[in-house]
């Protein structure tokens, strides 16, 4: 739905040179307007100049591309290459030019709204992802520095302040240019501001020194992922000599808190890193995945003050000691999100899952199980512990031995309750696998399924659904995993990256061995 005045707006932008010749006799208080009509028709040229001439003291793309009483459509998936790289550049281009029409007030903008998905429905099909959008702007920061020094700007240009919000992604291959950034900060009118930091592909010197040349008052998420060395005693390192005063969330690498690493001498790494995020007093969401913790989940969040909201502890060997402890913590009456896929939460602890979820049952949205061994024989025990969660608007079940059967009945059981579910990612059904598969199932079985009686079973499924006017509600079975934008756009690197590391283990080990024989050839010898 667009209203008469938006409509106008797409008729002026699509005008072609008249368009940039007419823009001074535009009020300032149609720019907005102007700006969605050029982003939705592609109209890079014209863009780049708005954002020149741009006369409102805030430039954010949540007011400017979302959805507004002008224009319903929500634009802030479109992550288009041409017009992103005209905004950066029309940024550049408002620091180094004098005022003309309006005289220059802009002082803050906000990127942060852009949303990466799979599949974009800009014309150009070209996008612009966060990692690019992270070293395109250092890059704009950069030239905008190089030409003041050479005195290539207006005099208003070393007047300019502009706080300029970003989702940034550092990885190897665009440090140097973010570090070089960070370090002119002071002297470059546009002040590079990461409200969500993430880190992937870097050694630790790397990333200790670019977070400490960033301005951490602005991060409200930090993301250490991947093929990021990071373990407990560095991140003991890392909280007490670097403040987030603002950190709502925190994501660690695989591994980074695994108990089995910490000798006698760390016994205490563990609660010393829980009393350094409870001086995070905003923190509400701490995702450590693939983290051995058996035992000792107690340490690190007691100490915590502020509620979780978000927490994953997918594959982190919890015991029954641990899931008492969650079940029974302040956290657990506050989680909105939840994931404790890889236990086998049946066979281990079957009442504190239920209790968990009945404490949580008025908050938790998302609920992720995978490969939780939970089969047909679970079935009363899961629909009755799930029962209590009417708020849930997503659930992920994959990698489940559950059959036909077992489907159709929690199916038929979600479709008559749960009135906000919108997501369900769905196992494929244990039938369609040949009777010799065993779970958590292996990477050379996982696509080894019958499809056609699989397609039948969703059928069936999808059908309880539309039968109870919920077929709005989306179904799917991502087996390789969900659309990772931020993985997909450098999962070269990443390859790369994971390809040395893998090599400097096996040459370590080789020269590890060739020692070995080489003491024994000379214990030989002196025998």
């Amino acid at each position: 739905m667009k209203s008469l005045r938006f409509l106008a707006a797409e008729g002026f932008v699509q005008s072609g040179p008249s368009a940039l010749e007419n823009l001074n006799c535009m009020s300032f208080n149609l720019y907005p307007l102007l700006f969605k009509a050029c982003y939705l028709h592609e109209q890079a040229d014209l863009l780049r100049v708005l954002v020149q001439t741009w006369p409102l003291p805030v430039l954010d793309l949540h007011r400017l591309l979302g959805a507004t009483v002008d224009c319903q459509m929500d634009l802030t998936s479109r992550t288009c290459r041409l017009c992103l790289e005209s905004i950066l550049a029309g940024l550049k281009d408002y620091v180094l030019s004098p005022p003309t029409t309006y005289a220059k007030r802009l002082h803050v903008v906000d990127l942060t709204a852009l949303r990466d998905i799979e599949h974009q429905s800009c014309p150009c099909q070209s996008t612009l992802g966060r990692w690019a959008r992270t070293h395109l702007l250092t890059q704009i920061c950069y030239e905008t520095m190089v030409a003041m020094q050479a005195s290539d700007a207006s005099p208003f240009a070393f007047g300019t302040s502009i706080d300029v919000r970003l989702n940034g992604f550092v990885t190897g291959r665009n440090y140097e240019m973010v570090a070089q950034t960070f370090v002119l900060l002071r002297h470059c009118p546009l002040k590079l501001r990461f409200v969500s930091f993430r880190a992937d592909s870097l050694s630790l010197k790397q990333l200790f020194y670019v977070i400490r040349l960033a301005d951490t008052e602005s991060i409200l998420k930090l993301e250490v992922v991947h093929n990021v060395p990071l373990e407990a005693p560095h991140l003991e390192v890392l909280l007490s000599k670097v403040e987030f005063p603002k950190l709502q969330s925190l994501t660690l690498p695989a591994g980074a808190l695994d108990i089995r690493r910490l000798g006698s001498d760390d016994d205490d790494v563990l609660s010393t890193i829980g009393n350094l995020l409870a001086q995070q007093s905003g923190l509400t969401e701490l995702l450590v995945g693939f983290s051995t913790l058996t035992g000792h989940l107690r340490r690190l969040l007691n100490p915590l003050n502020t509620p979780l909201q978000c927490l994953e502890l997918a594959n982190c060997c919890l015991n029954r000691l641990d899931m008492t402890y969650l079940s029974n913590s302040l956290h657990s009456e506050f989680l909105v999100r939840l994931d404790i896929s890889g236990h086998d939460i049946f066979s281990s602890f079957p009442t504190c899952f239920h209790k968990l979820l009945c404490r949580c049952s008025a908050t938790l949205v998302s609920l992720v199980l995978e490969e939780c061994n939970i089969a047909d024989e679970h079935m009363d025990v899961f629909t009755n512990a799930l029962t209590c969660c009417q708020e849930l608007e997503e659930l992920k079940l994959l990698g489940n031995p559950l059959t036909s059967a077992a489907l159709l009945r929690l199916f038929s059981m979600l479709s008559v309750g749960f009135p906000k579910l919108k997501y369900i990612e769905m196992p494929v059904p244990r039938q369609c696998y040949s009777e010799d598969v065993t779970y958590p199932l292996n990477d050379s079985d996982l696509l080894l399924y019958n499809k056609e009686l699989f397609q039948e079973v969703r059928g069936q499924l999808m059908g309880i659904l539309d039968g109870a006017g919920r077929g709005s509600v989306e179904v799917c079975s991502p087996l390789l995993g969900a659309y990772d934008p931020e993985i997909n756009e450098t999962s070269k690197e990443l390859g790369v990256s994971m390809l040395k590391s893998f090599t400097s283990v096996v040459g370590s080990f080789i020269s590890s061995i060739t020692e070995v024989d080489n003491r024994r050839s000379q214990a030989q010898t002196d025998d």
